[in-house]
């Protein structure tokens, strides 16, 4: 026990239990203090309580929407002119939370206020995520805590946005001496030698006259967390380690992909609502990608046509945007499998990767996030063969599935594949599966069936790691990180 851990135990013999900031007139900073605190805790002499602390700090584009967030600037030029072109408003954020608010009606080209959005345009109240961006902003960090917790969904919107970025600090809330720290006061202090080199000790050569003490091997020493993957990615590499040894083997694809393989071949026609700017991420740069197969492109063309009407067009096919699921990647591999010899069936693919989904975020939705697919061709396949594969692959995981009917555009039959979250009282989809229409596979240049499934990733979090939101996954809380439980295949 050297001279400031003695120091803080006598001040704590007088004063059992104190808070950290009681401490401060010992004479240490706050980092010194902090280590000999830690260095008695080590040793049992002492027993500290802390509570995390969250704040916010705002980022630039949060510094620059104080005054006047897109939404709001869309609202004022609406309730100025009365309606707008929609290919006139550029800020597609504004477009986006001024519809998800409920302030605008959206008819052909013509953006105009609603009924609630009027309402909001002449009523003087400020917009009340814009005060809580303001409040915090003007809150020291150490006083933000019950203002995030009392405004939670409101601060995760923020965070989602962009305009602020939520930290955690730990605060030691009480120090108290413990039995083993008030016997250390009792020890005969006639000990002189150090068991800790100070600047001053080394400078005035007072370590030669003292001695050093004997290292103690068996005394408490600080945790090390060794370096581990991230649980996205350990499971990422579970579901991998699965799909392969059942004997698929792994696709890959682009990101960045064009409205053709991502909705046209899918059969998705092209008035679809999926295809809206409020649900897909469509690009600027590139705008376009060209289609370089002449022949696809005219049998997906004429599917749509005979399918959904005589309007199909190019332009909209050539459109470039971020995947909105990994059923992309499976339709590029059914064109690549479509003339094999017939022993080479069936053909098992599996792929995983990250798709966008331009959607307001909740429990158990993000605007990105990873999803796994899988298609399995061959000849005399069965919604049997679909289930059987299924049910194998969630029993690994150690997932008791449901199962109903369900309606997806590239599929028919269709079903859900789903569970049921105690914690959450509430179903929770994992994946939609069927059998790809005949439509599809012709376009595509197979005659064969193929049996297709895709689900998102992060779900599989609820019943593997307990999260209470997807968003837990992606906050970066070290604690968390360091102290989970690893991932592991459940099933036999």
């Amino acid at each position: 026990m050297n001279a400031d851990e003695e120091k803080v135990l006598l001040y704590l013999k007088k004063h059992p239990k104190e808070v950290f900031e009681g401490l401060s007139g010992l004479g240490m900073n706050d980092a010194g203090l902090a280590q000999v605190l830690d260095r008695l805790a080590q040793k049992e002499a002492i027993e500290l309580k802390s509570a995390k602390i969250r704040f916010a700090e705002l980022t630039d584009e949060g510094k620059a929407d104080l005054n006047l967030f897109p939404e709001e600037l869309l609202l004022k030029e609406l309730a100025g002119k009365g309606s707008l072109a929609l290919n006139s408003i550029k800020n597609s954020i504004a477009l986006s939370w001024a519809k998800r608010n409920g302030w605008i009606l959206m008819t052909g080209n013509t953006v105009k206020l609603s009924e609630g959005g009027a309402k909001v345009a002449k009523d003087a109240k400020e917009y009340h995520p814009k005060v809580v961006l303001k409040t915090i902003g003007a809150t020291p960090k150490e006083q933000q805590n019950d203002i995030i917790e009392d405004n939670a969904s409101t601060v995760g919107v923020l965070e989602k946005r962009g305009l602020l970025l939520l930290k955690e600090l730990r605060k030691i809330t009480s120090v108290e001496i413990t039995p083993i720290g008030m016997s250390m006061l009792e020890l005969p202090s006639n000990d002189q030698s150090i068991g800790q080199l100070t600047r001053e000790m080394i400078l005035t050569k007072d370590w030669k006259k003292r001695g050093l003490k004997r290292y103690d091997i068996n005394a408490p020493s600080e945790r090390i967390y060794s370096a581990r993957l991230h649980p996205m990615h350990e499971l990422i590499d579970i579901i991998r380690e699965i799909w392969l040894s059942m004997g698929f083997i792994e696709g890959l694809g682009p990101i960045i992909e064009s409205a053709f393989w991502n909705f046209d071949v899918l059969f998705a026609p092209q008035d679809h609502p999926t295809r809206d700017m409020q649900d897909t991420f469509f690009l600027s740069n590139p705008k376009t990608i060209d289609i370089d197969d002449v022949e696809l492109l005219s049998r997906v063309k004429k599917m749509h046509k005979k399918s959904w009407g005589p309007v199909w067009r190019e332009e909209v096919a050539k459109q470039a945007l971020l995947r909105t699921h990994n059923t992309s990647v499976s339709a590029h591999y059914i064109k690549n499998f479509a003339d094999l010899d017939k022993q080479e069936y069936p053909i098992k693919v599996f792929s995983i990767g990250r798709i966008f989904r331009n959607e307001s975020g909740d429990y158990k939705h993000l605007a990105e996030l990873y999803q796994y697919d899988g298609i399995i061709i061959g000849d005399n396949l069965t919604l049997a063969n679909l289930i059987h594969t299924l049910k194998e692959f969630y029993k690994r995981l150690g997932i008791e599935i449901g199962i109903k009917p369900s309606y997806f555009p590239f599929v028919e039959p269709g079903m859900e594949i789903f569970y049921f979250d105690k914690e959450h009282n509430d179903r929770i989809e994992l994946c939609g599966a069927g059998i790809i229409r005949k439509e599809i596979t012709k376009a595509l240049g197979s005659d064969k069936t193929v049996l297709a499934w895709g689900g998102g990733i992060e779900r599989l979090m609820f019943n593997m790691l307990k999260v209470n939101s997807l968003s837990d996954i992606y906050k970066n809380d070290i604690d968390w990180l360091r102290e989970r439980e690893h991932l592991r295949l459940q099933g036999v």
